[in-house]
């Protein structure tokens, strides 16, 4: 049955892939960059198959858990940006 909650749900799955896409396109072309293509085409994947309102919780859970694999990668960009220089190599 749809619902506000639900609504909203469906809106922050929304902003996780939108902001998914963007780290994508910000921090692709690196060693994660498969990794972040499957992800995205994974969660593109499992919200086609959303058949009605019953899947959103998973649906969310599963936006969430992809969300802190994609939070991860921009950690590791931006120390890998930050590495200091070498002197002795």
């Amino acid at each position: 049955m749809f619902t506000e909650k639900t609504r909203l749900d469906r809106l922050k799955i929304k902003e996780m892939q939108v902001k998914m896409w963007d780290i994508f396109d910000d921090k692709g072309g690196y060693e994660y960059n498969d990794d972040m293509l499957y992800q995205l085409q994974g969660i593109q994947m499992s919200m086609d198959e959303c058949e009605d309102d019953d899947d959103i919780p998973h649906m969310l859970k599963e936006a969430t858990e992809t969300m802190k694999f994609f939070d991860w990668v921009v950690e590791y960009k931006d120390l890998m940006e930050r590495e200091p220089p070498q002197i002795y190599g």
